[in-house]
Protein backbone atom coordinates (compact mmCIF):
# COMPACT_ATOMS: atom_id res chain seq x y z
CA UNK A 1 0.00 0.00 0.00
CA UNK A 2 1.28 3.49 -0.88
CA UNK A 3 0.82 5.55 2.21
CA UNK A 4 2.07 8.43 4.31
CA UNK A 5 1.81 8.07 8.06
CA UNK A 6 -0.50 10.50 9.81
CA UNK A 7 2.07 11.42 12.48
CA UNK A 8 4.56 12.33 9.75
CA UNK A 9 1.98 14.53 8.03
CA UNK A 10 1.13 16.37 11.26
CA UNK A 11 4.84 16.94 11.90
CA UNK A 12 5.20 18.20 8.33
CA UNK A 13 2.46 20.79 8.84
CA UNK A 14 4.09 22.00 12.04
CA UNK A 15 7.44 22.38 10.29
CA UNK A 16 5.85 24.18 7.35
CA UNK A 17 3.45 26.36 9.30
CA UNK A 18 4.96 26.83 12.76
CA UNK A 19 2.55 29.60 13.71
CA UNK A 20 -1.04 28.43 13.75
CA UNK A 21 -2.89 30.98 15.91
CA UNK A 22 -5.61 29.58 18.16
CA UNK A 23 -5.00 26.09 16.80
CA UNK A 24 -3.75 23.58 19.34
CA UNK A 25 -2.10 20.47 17.91
CA UNK A 26 -5.22 18.39 18.45
CA UNK A 27 -7.21 20.55 16.03
CA UNK A 28 -4.66 20.11 13.25
CA UNK A 29 -4.54 16.37 13.87
CA UNK A 30 -8.35 16.23 13.80
CA UNK A 31 -8.45 18.17 10.53
CA UNK A 32 -5.90 15.88 8.88
CA UNK A 33 -7.33 12.71 10.42
CA UNK A 34 -10.53 13.14 8.40
CA UNK A 35 -8.58 12.00 5.34
CA UNK A 36 -7.77 8.62 6.87
CA UNK A 37 -10.94 6.74 5.99
CA UNK A 38 -9.87 3.48 7.61
CA UNK A 39 -8.48 5.20 10.72
CA UNK A 40 -5.24 3.27 10.32
CA UNK A 41 -2.99 6.30 10.70
CA UNK A 42 -1.87 6.29 7.05
CA UNK A 43 -2.91 8.09 3.89
CA UNK A 44 -3.03 6.53 0.42
CA UNK A 45 -1.11 8.86 -1.93
CA UNK A 46 -1.36 7.28 -5.39
CA UNK A 47 -3.91 5.20 -7.27
CA UNK A 48 -4.55 3.73 -10.69
CA UNK A 49 -4.55 6.44 -13.40
CA UNK A 50 -7.63 8.58 -13.88
CA UNK A 51 -9.22 8.53 -17.34
CA UNK A 52 -8.22 12.13 -18.04
CA UNK A 53 -4.73 13.56 -17.65
CA UNK A 54 -4.50 15.57 -14.42
CA UNK A 55 -2.09 17.36 -12.13
CA UNK A 56 0.02 14.89 -10.16
CA UNK A 57 -0.23 12.10 -12.75
CA UNK A 58 2.93 10.03 -13.11
CA UNK A 59 3.84 9.20 -16.70
CA UNK A 60 6.71 7.06 -17.94
CA UNK A 61 9.11 7.26 -19.61
CA UNK A 62 9.68 11.02 -19.83
CA UNK A 63 12.94 12.41 -21.22
CA UNK A 64 14.48 15.08 -19.01
CA UNK A 65 17.48 17.33 -19.56
CA UNK A 66 20.03 18.28 -16.93
CA UNK A 67 23.32 20.08 -17.35
CA UNK A 68 26.88 18.89 -16.80
CA UNK A 69 29.43 20.97 -14.90
CA UNK A 70 30.74 22.08 -18.32
CA UNK A 71 27.28 23.32 -19.36
CA UNK A 72 26.56 20.44 -21.72
CA UNK A 73 23.02 19.02 -21.87
CA UNK A 74 22.56 15.47 -20.59
CA UNK A 75 19.37 13.56 -21.38
CA UNK A 76 17.93 10.99 -19.00
CA UNK A 77 14.62 9.17 -18.84
CA UNK A 78 12.57 8.70 -15.71
CA UNK A 79 8.97 8.64 -14.63
CA UNK A 80 7.69 12.22 -14.52
CA UNK A 81 4.97 13.85 -12.42
CA UNK A 82 2.76 16.47 -14.06
CA UNK A 83 3.03 19.74 -12.14
CA UNK A 84 0.78 21.79 -14.45
CA UNK A 85 -2.73 22.46 -13.09
CA UNK A 86 -5.38 20.13 -14.49
CA UNK A 87 -7.38 23.02 -15.94
CA UNK A 88 -4.32 24.18 -17.93
CA UNK A 89 -3.53 20.80 -19.49
CA UNK A 90 -6.01 21.38 -22.33
CA UNK A 91 -5.50 25.13 -22.66
CA UNK A 92 -1.79 25.86 -22.42
CA UNK A 93 0.95 24.99 -24.91
CA UNK A 94 3.31 23.41 -22.39
CA UNK A 95 3.21 20.86 -19.59
CA UNK A 96 5.56 21.07 -16.61
CA UNK A 97 7.01 17.79 -15.31
CA UNK A 98 9.27 16.93 -12.39
CA UNK A 99 11.34 13.73 -12.44
CA UNK A 100 10.80 10.82 -10.07
CA UNK A 101 13.82 9.08 -8.57
CA UNK A 102 14.15 5.75 -6.84
CA UNK A 103 14.68 6.41 -3.18
CA UNK A 104 17.70 4.10 -3.10
CA UNK A 105 19.53 6.44 -5.53
CA UNK A 106 19.06 9.62 -3.48
CA UNK A 107 21.68 9.37 -0.78
CA UNK A 108 22.44 7.90 2.61
CA UNK A 109 19.92 6.16 4.84
CA UNK A 110 19.31 9.22 7.03
CA UNK A 111 18.51 11.41 4.00
CA UNK A 112 16.30 8.68 2.52
CA UNK A 113 14.42 8.39 5.83
CA UNK A 114 13.85 12.16 5.87
CA UNK A 115 12.53 12.04 2.29
CA UNK A 116 10.19 9.15 3.13
CA UNK A 117 8.84 11.18 6.06
CA UNK A 118 8.26 14.12 3.67
CA UNK A 119 10.45 16.44 5.75
CA UNK A 120 12.71 17.47 2.85
CA UNK A 121 11.13 20.38 0.95
CA UNK A 122 12.62 19.42 -2.42
CA UNK A 123 11.07 15.95 -2.55
CA UNK A 124 7.53 14.60 -2.56
CA UNK A 125 7.56 10.98 -1.39
CA UNK A 126 5.09 8.74 -3.26
CA UNK A 127 6.18 5.31 -1.95
CA UNK A 128 5.95 2.30 -4.30
CA UNK A 129 5.18 2.89 -7.95
CA UNK A 130 4.38 0.61 -10.89
CA UNK A 131 7.70 -1.26 -10.66
CA UNK A 132 7.49 -2.05 -6.94
CA UNK A 133 10.35 0.31 -5.97
CA UNK A 134 9.93 3.30 -3.65
CA UNK A 135 10.13 6.69 -5.38
CA UNK A 136 10.17 10.42 -4.68
CA UNK A 137 9.46 13.36 -6.98
CA UNK A 138 12.23 15.97 -7.17
CA UNK A 139 10.28 19.24 -7.05
CA UNK A 140 13.47 21.26 -7.58
CA UNK A 141 13.94 20.05 -11.19
CA UNK A 142 10.89 21.14 -13.18
CA UNK A 143 11.04 20.87 -16.97
CA UNK A 144 8.60 22.07 -19.61
CA UNK A 145 7.58 19.97 -22.61
CA UNK A 146 5.27 20.96 -25.50
CA UNK A 147 1.73 19.74 -24.74
CA UNK A 148 1.08 18.52 -28.31
CA UNK A 149 4.25 16.42 -28.25
CA UNK A 150 3.32 14.85 -24.88
CA UNK A 151 -0.19 13.97 -26.10
CA UNK A 152 1.24 12.58 -29.35
CA UNK A 153 3.66 10.37 -27.37
CA UNK A 154 0.77 9.14 -25.20
CA UNK A 155 -1.38 8.40 -28.27
CA UNK A 156 1.53 6.53 -29.91
CA UNK A 157 2.09 4.47 -26.76
CA UNK A 158 5.62 5.83 -26.23
CA UNK A 159 4.58 7.37 -22.88
CA UNK A 160 1.97 5.82 -20.60
CA UNK A 161 0.06 6.99 -17.57
CA UNK A 162 1.12 4.94 -14.57
CA UNK A 163 -0.53 6.58 -11.56
CA UNK A 164 -2.74 9.45 -10.43
CA UNK A 165 -2.89 11.07 -7.03
CA UNK A 166 -5.70 10.24 -4.63
CA UNK A 167 -7.61 13.19 -3.21
CA UNK A 168 -5.52 13.00 -0.03
CA UNK A 169 -2.35 12.61 -2.09
CA UNK A 170 -3.23 15.74 -4.06
CA UNK A 171 -3.65 17.76 -0.84
CA UNK A 172 -0.28 16.51 0.38
CA UNK A 173 1.26 17.32 -3.03
CA UNK A 174 0.02 20.93 -3.08
CA UNK A 175 1.21 21.34 0.51
CA UNK A 176 4.69 20.09 -0.40
CA UNK A 177 4.71 22.22 -3.57
CA UNK A 178 3.68 25.31 -1.58
CA UNK A 179 6.33 24.60 1.02
CA UNK A 180 8.97 24.35 -1.70
CA UNK A 181 8.03 27.43 -3.71
CA UNK A 182 5.96 29.69 -1.45
CA UNK A 183 7.76 29.67 1.89
CA UNK A 184 7.99 33.12 3.44
CA UNK A 185 11.31 34.87 3.02
CA UNK A 186 13.48 35.33 6.07
CA UNK A 187 12.93 38.40 8.24
CA UNK A 188 15.96 40.26 6.85
CA UNK A 189 14.84 39.84 3.24
CA UNK A 190 11.29 40.90 4.10
CA UNK A 191 12.70 44.06 5.75
CA UNK A 192 14.67 44.82 2.59
CA UNK A 193 11.50 44.42 0.53
CA UNK A 194 9.89 47.21 2.60
CA UNK A 195 12.69 49.69 1.84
Amino acid sequence: MNEVHLDDLVDLFYRAFPVLPDNPEGDVRKAIDQFSSKKIGAIQVIREPLAELSQGDILSPVTFIEWSDQGEPINFTAPGMIITSTCDLDRKGNIVFCPCYRLSKLGNSSFIRDISENTIFEFFYVDKLFDGHTWAVDLSRPMTLPRDRVFEKIDDGDISKKHSLTDKGWYLFITKFSMKYFRPDDFGTMQLRKD
